[in-house]
């Protein structure tokens, strides 16, 4: 290369790093730029105007999260920014709002839980005690499968609509669990975990090709148990007999017509139009959306009333901060729960504090962690603490719960699993297989105990069950103490229980929803019944510069779900998979009712 080419070559790398320079900066002055202005135009929602005469519309195909929306894009779309308790709290008081004068409901494939669901039939029983109608539309539920928990809260409501070229999926149970031996073996990845006891299977689908018995037998109690709460749950709303529902079931699915005329499951075939025209022609009303009548309802944080607090607890449990990141399992922090803890104990009137927890478990350091904290700010406060169990609270999530002085949980609601596993991942092989070679230099006889380059030794296997052995005495221990059990080993192992068979055999007190808890709360914490009283509610909104910094953390979310979605990639199914991580978690599987 001569010197004049040369010199253009420099010169053009001149002129492209200027390019690139110029464009990071304007690229940031950008984001700058653009947080100012949105933090000034953030909307401000406008002021709903309740008619004197409606007919509250709900949508339980829309994902009411345990947790608020308090993301970047809960801001400027119509990502629900409501939680699941704003859900039960607005029919709970659309009940004894004069204005309300019936509900038009909807559900086809609803992303809600059944110990969910159950939560809100009572408050559509609620609702209907009140002396109001409670119509509700689907348009198949359902995908020709699946359904079933669809049409076990169709059958609480007084009148039941089929759009006509629809069908009632009402198939039963089914459970999927993944298996990965046989492909890890092929990689050259060989797991090594340890557990306590047989029934701790979380690691199971990482070391086994397929169910264990103690696995199969923890499903089929699983399975048969939410079947046996379905098919009763219908039975007893539609008046039928047991044996009559679940030859119903075997037969689905029940297309529209045949659901009407032949089986009597629904009363009305049509469309939501019919549906939402009949009722406001009855009763002279307008439609009122429940999510604009949540806005009408508010927390009531006034200092001079007493207070109580409702905390929720959504996620895989482990040290450092929470989380809510759409792409992944959503996290319990430690570091988090402290802070708002530390927050709660400044408040002078409050006077009880409602744990709302959903989690499949995780770390047992920071599940004991969490446990630490919430006993302290018990003592220090003499504040009551009673737990509200969503769909699940097991292992680790039971764990946070003995810190309650009194646990509630719906029928359905997976919860115990009081057990512990752990291990690591060994690549030895798939190094072989890259033709890449470690070489170890360890000072302390112990040292690479957890490396992945090769599995435990003798003495380093002697070790970890030790420690398991430790961990599970612990747990165990403080189950004994907490909920006065004298044999824990009965019901621990690993052993995963529903909340009905959770309540007969003492891990919990009573079968029931948030607002079971809450009544609870106030009655230990000294509230007058029927008194008026502020609702605290965490974790608290964030500002918006907090969100525009958590949504560049997280590169975006929710548009990558969008797209996974969009090419068949089933999300919740990989946040499953993600709990494999931890040490102290429900095993993942796929549920469908």
């Amino acid at each position: 290369m001569n010197e004049e080419d040369l010199k253009k070559k420099v010169g053009l790398q001149l002129i492209a790093k200027t390019i690139v320079y110029a464009f990071a900066v304007f690229g940031v002055l950008f984001i700058l730029i653009l947080i100012g202005v949105l933090g000034i135009m953030s909307p401000v929602k406008m002021a709903v105007k309740v008619p004197d005469k409606a007919v509250l519309t709900v949508d339980f195909d829309t994902a009411y999260a345990e947790v608020r929306g308090d993301d970047f894009f809960a801001e400027f779309t119509d990502v629900p920014v409501y939680s699941f308790f704003d859900l039960i709290r607005a029919i709970n008081t659309a009940a004894g709002d004069d204005r309300i004068k019936a509900m038009a409901a909807t559900v086809s494939t609803s992303a809600l839980g059944l110990a969910q669901i159950q939560e809100i039939v009572s408050a559509v029983e609620f609702f209907k005690s009140k002396g109001k109608e409670a119509h509700i539309y689907s348009n198949g539920m359902g995908s020709f499968g699946g359904g079933t928990k669809e049409y076990y809260l169709a059958s609480y409501f007084d009148k039941i609509w089929l759009q006509p070229t629809s069908d009632i999926g009402m198939t039963g149970v089914h459970i999927e669990v993944p298996f990965f031996k046989n492909i890890l073996k092929k990689i050259g990845v060989e797991p090594e975990f340890y557990a306590r006891n047989e029934y701790k299977t979380a690691a199971e689908s990482l070391v086994s090709s397929g169910f264990t018995p103690a696995y199969k037998e923890e499903m089929s109690k699983l399975g048969s148990g939410l079947f046996n709460q379905l098919a009763e749950g219908i039975a007893e709303a539609k008046d039928l007999e047991l044996d009559e529902v679940k030859k119903i079931i075997d037969k689905a699915p029940i297309f529209s017509s045949e659901a009407v005329n032949k089986y009597h499951l629904a009363d009305y075939l049509g469309y939501r139009q019919d549906m939402e025209e009949k009722l406001m022609k009855k009763y002279e009303a307008k439609l009122l959306d429940i999510n604009d009548y949540m806005y009408t309802i508010n927390d009531y944080e006034g200092e001079d009333l007493p207070q109580v607090a409702i905390v929720v607890l959504e996620g895989a449990i482990q040290n450092g901060d929470s989380s809510n990141n759409p792409m992944r399992e959503a996290v319990i922090g430690s570091k988090t729960v402290q802070k708002q803890l530390e927050e709660l104990s400044q408040r002078k009137n409050l006077r009880a504090v409602v744990l709302r927890i959903n989690s499949p478990g995780g770390s047992y350091a920071a599940s004991d962690e969490i446990f630490y904290i919430l006993n302290k700010f018990k003592k220090e406060k003499k504040i009551p603490i009673v737990v509200s169990m969503s769909n699940y609270a097991a292992s680790g999530g039971y764990f946070i719960a003995l810190a309650g002085d009194y646990i509630v949980a719906e029928p359905a609601t997976l919860t115990g699993s009081i057990g512990v596993l752990g291990g690591k991942m060994v690549l030895k092989n798939l190094w072989e297989k890259l033709n890449i070679n470690w070489e170890e230099l360890n000072y302390g006889r112990n040292a690479g105990i957890l490396s992945s380059n090769h599995k435990f030794g003798q003495e380093e296997k002697k070790l970890f069950n030790t420690s398991l052995d430790k961990i599970y005495e612990d747990f165990s221990a403080k189950v004994s103490m907490t909920r006065k059990i004298k044999n824990v080993e009965n019901l621990a192992g690993g052993r995963v229980w529903l909340g009905e068979d959770a309540a007969k055999i003492g891990l919990i007190d009573a079968v029931g929803g948030i607002e079971t808890a809450l009544k609870k709360a106030k009655e230990l914490g000294g509230v007058i019944p029927g008194a008026d009283f502020g609702l605290v509610y965490y974790p608290r909104q964030r500002s918006f510069q907090e969100k525009v910094e958590e949504f560049l953390e997280n590169g975006g979310g929710l548009p990558a779900i969008k797209i996974l979605e969009n090419n068949g990639v089933s999300v919740e199914n990989f946040k499953a998979i993600q709990r494999l991580q931890y040490d102290a978690a429900l095993p993942p599987f796929k549920l469908e009712m």
